[in-house]
């Protein structure tokens, strides 16, 4: 058996390599976004970015799930917030299994309560208790937004998605929001 939340092509494809006469059901694909995430886009700049995270990570407590485009970035932004005092740690698709379990045991039992990650996080993980997803970049696609915003208001829980839009990311989330049919209202970083 094969189980996904997408079936793109290439999943698709290897479905059919690999099994035997396989049977595709489908959920209504036209739900989006659960009603219990509240969504937040910021708009703001590159330079602003990690000032901007730093806010929002001290004004609440609880999970925080931030995603960044590449392997580097998110190393990076984990070390930068590590050594502001922030408890926080990278998962990406370099890191090895034993270190990745490790990483994901500490973010599940709550001992840490930031974990900074690739779109490696954004499907197929168990955690039951995010609080927050900060889209610090946002995704490639409309695909990816609905999975890493997913990972949030699971269960009946309520949660935060939160996404930084930066100029250069204009006409790419205007791509995303037509094509889950949903706007989402701007601030621009620093407004009330």
């Amino acid at each position: 058996m094969l189980f996904s939340a997408t079936l793109p092509n290439w999943i698709a494809r290897t479905a059919q390599k690999y099994l035997n006469n396989p049977k595709t059901v489908a959920v209504d694909a036209d739900i989006h976004a659960s009603p219990d995430i509240e969504h937040i886009v910021y708009e703001i700049s590159k330079a602003e970015k990690f000032r901007a995270l730093k806010t929002l990570i001290s004004q609440q407590s609880g999970s925080t799930l931030v995603f960044g485009r590449t392997k580097h970035g998110v190393k990076k932004l984990a070390a930068q917030l590590a050594g502001f005092g922030y408890q926080a740690e990278a998962i990406q698709g370099n890191l090895g299994q034993n270190a990745r379990e490790r990483v994901m045991n500490k973010f599940r039992s709550g001992k840490l309560p930031i974990l900074v990650a690739t779109n490696v996080a954004a499907r197929g993980l168990d955690i039951q208790k995010i609080d927050r997803v900060i889209n610090f970049d946002i995704p490639d696609s409309p695909q990816l937004f609905t999975h890493r915003t997913g990972r949030t208001g699971r269960m009946g829980r309520r949660g935060q998605s939160i996404t930084f839009l930066t100029p250069e990311d204009i006409r790419q989330w205007q791509g995303i929001e037509r094509f889950i049919r949903q706007k989402f209202p701007r601030k621009k970083w620093g407004t009330n």
